[in-house]
């Protein structure tokens, strides 16, 4: 019989930036030159720690089940890790390890969302909270927030999107896609209307220790008159440049990962016995390989702000975290180019990795239909070269 997929599969869109890694993928097959700053990827190796603890795990033979929510020494690690950074006292109990913090986000909102509830999201967002939302049969309240705001939800903003539906906010800071970070008296702000409410929060901060300029900012686990709702979500993809081990956990009250474990039971059960390994030694460990990788990404981050900056026709946006820029191109909507009317941030894209080989994410895909997204997570030699060709293409399209 033909297949016809379920309602369920029809009602999401696929990953839009995992579309474009394998759309540049097979460019590069067919011979083209093409400068990837599209990927969510720290281009660093994964440190030296993590990498000889995953040999040692492989060779003593710890490659067998673990249990569902995880090692105990890994869980008790990021307990340790949570309590020294933001004093906030958490038990083994109280986390859970999951496959990726995508996992660990998902496994939260189906743990706590039923049909019908309604999940407060903050626009621009990452590209599979809106998904992840909807496959859950709860309903994404978007909330805009313009480029003058630094895309920040603010307490006027949020107040106005709470209703008798709520069920859960999701706040992340450091943003994908925009780089905003919550200074902590903006987050004592949204606190105090958090605390005042009947809902979780989902606070998902797998950037958290990627900002610059000094910026004053903390995690919502610092703030113990929201604990009893929240669940904090982070991993090691991006501050370990661990993204193919597919390592992240939550933390949260002891009932609501009681909920995630027996998700995670049926669908994935443990993450990678060799991969939690890794993870402990790169948590546990001397942090100097990501304050390294934090330094880089900040030269990165101005370099390509202000090669940007210099262009006719863009608004960008200098950020205080994560590894990207969200580059405002308004001013090119509608404009054409090679016969081609360029009416939509995709429509620039496309022209972008098919005409100057540079690989950028449309707004689209995180709730904007004004902006690109651009990763700097790439060698300055590569920035450089790519700097040069949007250069050279944005300036065509202003012609």
């Amino acid at each position: 019989m033909p297949f016809q997929e379920s309602q369920l599969a029809a009602r999401i869109q696929p990953s839009q930036t995992v579309a474009l890694t394998g759309l540049v993928a097979e460019l590069r097959r067919k011979g083209k030159d093409i400068i990837d700053l599209g990927a969510g990827e720290p281009d660093f190796d994964t440190p030296e720690p993590a990498k000889n603890a995953a040999i040692a795990a492989i060779q003593k033979g710890k490659t067998k089940y673990t249990p569902n929510a995880g090692t105990l020494a890994l869980r008790e690690a990021i307990a340790a890790a949570l309590q020294k950074e933001y004093a906030a006292v958490y038990q083994p109990n109280e986390i859970i390890v999951s496959n990726g913090a995508k996992q660990s986000v998902f496994n939260a909102i189906l743990a706590i969302c039923n049909p019908g509830d309604e999940v407060i999201l903050p626009a621009p967002y990452w590209v599979s909270y809106p998904e992840q939302i909807r496959l859950a049969g709860a309903t994404a309240k978007i909330v805009i927030n313009p480029d003058h705001d630094d895309f920040k939800l603010t307490p006027a903003r949020l107040r106005a999107a709470i209703s008798p539906r709520t069920k859960l906010l999701i706040l992340n800071s450091p943003s994908n896609p925009t780089g905003t970070v919550y200074t902590t008296a903006e987050l004592k702000a949204l606190v105090e209307i958090i605390r005042q409410h009947n809902f979780y929060v989902l606070a998902d901060e797998i950037y958290l220790k990627l900002t610059y300029d000094g910026v004053e900012t903390t995690s919502l686990c610092a703030f113990p008159e929201i604990r009893d709702r929240l669940i904090l979500v982070n991993g090691f993809s991006k501050s370990y440049a661990m993204t193919g081990w597919r390592l992240g956990y939550a933390a949260a009250p002891s009932p609501i990962v009681k909920a995630m474990d027996k998700i995670q039971s049926h669908t994935t059960s443990n993450a990678c016995s060799v991969s939690q390994e890794a993870g402990l030694a790169a948590v546990s460990g001397n942090q100097e390989a990501v304050e390294n990788m934090r330094r880089q990404f900040d030269e990165r981050r101005r370099f390509v702000h202000g090669a940007l900056s210099k262009i006719p026709g863009l608004s960008v946006r200098l950020p205080k975290g994560a590894f990207y820029l969200f580059i405002n191109v308004a001013g090119l909507i509608g404009r054409q180019i090679n016969g081609k009317k360029l009416n939509t941030p995709n429509d620039i894209c496309q022209y972008l990795v098919e005409q100057a080989g540079v690989a950028l994410v449309a707004g689209e895909a995180f709730g904007s239909m004004l902006h690109v997204r651009l990763s700097y997570a790439a060698d300055m030699k590569t920035l450089q070269e790519a700097m040069k060709r949007l250069e050279k293409a944005f300036g065509e399209m202003m012609v």
